[in-house]
């Protein structure tokens, strides 16, 4: 399919109008291939990924993270993520990022970790606000920890947990990647639980304060879904639209830390 129709298909799954100003959802790069045969989906660009997406005739990388979260004034090939930039270009491979963009999207990343969390009378959120729903049933600190590290795959003891005090917890409060600014806005809803990533100690010392406890399951781990979910949904769109351009989940992994 066409480049421009592609980046028309992207604003269909993740409109990046409300964005724009604090955020860089949208091309990042446009290598001149003005046709898109095959598409690379992946939470972030690394040298695996762009060796990955070179071997498998990738000529877009679609993200999540922004390879480019800033306006770069000097593109430097020995530094991140200048080499990224040389590497894709070279390769003739264009790279486009949903960021904000999917996290808010009404099938994005805070709405598919809710429905993987089996959280009932889901409540939408956005950039005021956290996505809030209810556990399945009463839990426990405990159980409720064990339910999070299942649903979203994750090895035993991965998470960090601050226990809020109530003997059960039902009612939550979300935000994949880096949400702990939200607790407030959850704890002040009555929710018991609050479920992110990138958890920092003072957002922490807050949520035992104010009895709301918090499982921090890690930016990668609350946001690696992004990749079988948005493939899964461009997929879909190029079966409905009937378009020529293949769909593939990355294999690379982007997890930067060694458990």
């Amino acid at each position: 399919m066409k480049y421009r129709d592609f980046i028309s298909l992207m604003e269909e799954i993740a409109p990046t109008e409300a964005y724009r100003d604090v955020d860089n959802s949208g091309p990042q790069i446009f290598s001149g291939a003005e046709d898109i045969h095959r598409v690379l989906v992946c939470l972030e660009i690394n040298k695996d990924v762009l060796k990955e997406a070179e071997e498998k005739g990738a000529d877009m990388i679609l993200t999540h993270h922004p390879l480019i979260f800033e306006p770069e004034s000097y593109i430097n090939y020995n530094d991140y993520p200048g080499r990224y930039i040389h590497e894709a270009i070279r390769e003739g491979i264009s790279v486009y990022s949903a960021h904000l963009s999917f996290d808010f999207a009404a099938k994005g990343n805070n709405a598919y970790l809710a429905k993987l969390l089996g959280l009932t009378d889901v409540e939408p959120g956005s950039m005021s606000e956290e996505w809030r729903g209810y556990l399945p049933e009463a839990m426990s600190f405990e159980e409720a920890c064990r339910h999070v590290e299942k649903c979203l795959l994750l090895p035993e003891y991965y998470i960090r947990c601050v226990d809020g005090g109530k003997d059960m917890l039902k009612k939550v409060g979300l935000c994949t990647g880096a949400g702990g600014s939200y607790i407030p806005s959850a704890a002040a809803a009555g929710c018991d639980l609050f479920i992110t990533g990138d958890l920092k100690l003072h957002e922490a010392q807050y949520a035992k304060a104010a009895g709301i406890s918090v499982i921090d399951a890690g930016h990668y781990g609350t946001e690696k879904i992004f990749t079988e979910n948005m493939a899964r949904q461009l997929k879909q769109k190029v079966l409905d639209y009937h378009l020529d351009m293949d769909v593939i989940m990355a294999e690379a992994d982007t997890n930067p830390y060694t458990l």
